[in-house]
């Protein structure tokens, strides 16, 4: 039987923090520069990425849903930009957060955050991806780790958010190394956002059942429904793998997170 290899991606300073499962267990945490650098080689059975996938001139059902899932949390669920702000940033039409909200306005009624101007890079590469026939799966941490936890959890970057998302994800198998190449360029949330995302990956290649939010739209683009993904969690998940070691610790040398004997 083929090994069903996942990935997770979540964007991050240098770049892609990359999380791959194969089987369901972590074998690989990588960093990269380019979102297509994560895609090369054997096609993998499913990618999720943090990352708004399916744009339009229009308030996105998506982002309205996920905000009913995070009461008291609406606020990590930013608005998309529209289509158009994000076709003109490629073509050098506007290069700069003012002239992206004037544009947002024209379309929308309303401006674009500082965040989602930001993001536009990003999203670019994604939105190339995906014109060229990857399947990419949007997923929003913040949903998919309240479906898993039956709510909103402590704020990600604080020390609380961080190591209740690391045990829940423990519970459902998904251990993360310690050290990996690049972790020191990374946020925490970042590789933890990047996790739940693989997580939500090994479910839509078929080891779990998945949701759309919202479950239904009428929305396109690309000719795909603008949907978040988000995974339905076990009824009895299985009880945590042991942490790894990091390879410095065990052999004095430089931290690798390739090999799958690492994880155990």
């Amino acid at each position: 039987m083929t090994p069903r290899r996942v990935l997770g991606i979540d964007g991050c300073a240098p770049g892609w923090v990359v999380v791959t499962l194969v089987d369901g267990v972590v074998t690989e945490v990588e960093v990269v520069e380019a979102l297509a650098a994560a895609l090369e080689g054997p096609a993998p059975a499913a990618v999720a990425v943090d990352m708004p996938i399916g744009l339009l001139d229009a308030p996105r059902d998506a982002d309205r849903a996920a905000r009913v899932l995070l009461p008291g949390r609406a606020s990590s669920v930013f608005s998309a930009p529209p289509r158009s702000v994000v076709d003109a940033a490629r073509s050098g039409e506007v290069a700069d957060h003012a002239a992206a909200t004037a544009m947002a306005v024209a379309v929308l009624g309303s401006g674009i955050s500082m965040q989602a101007w930001r993001l536009v890079p990003a999203i670019l590469e994604a939105d190339a991806l995906v014109a060229a026939g990857h399947d990419l799966r949007e997923v929003h941490p913040e949903v998919a780790f309240a479906v898993l936890a039956g709510g909103a959890l402590p704020r990600k970057r604080s020390w609380a958010g961080i190591t209740t998302r690391r045990a829940v994800l423990e519970r459902l198998g998904v251990v993360l190394p310690d050290r990996f190449p690049g972790d020191d360029q990374v946020a925490p949330d970042d590789v933890v956002d990047a996790a739940v995302c693989a997580w939500v990956a090994d479910g839509i290649a078929g080891a779990g059942e998945v949701v759309t939010v919202p479950d239904a739209t009428d929305q396109r683009d690309h000719s795909r429904p603008v949907v978040i993904t988000a995974r339905v969690p076990p009824a009895s998940p299985p009880g945590p793998r042991r942490r790894p070691r990091s390879p410095s610790t065990a052999t004095g040398s430089t931290a690798s997170s390739s090999a799958p004997s690492q994880i155990t």
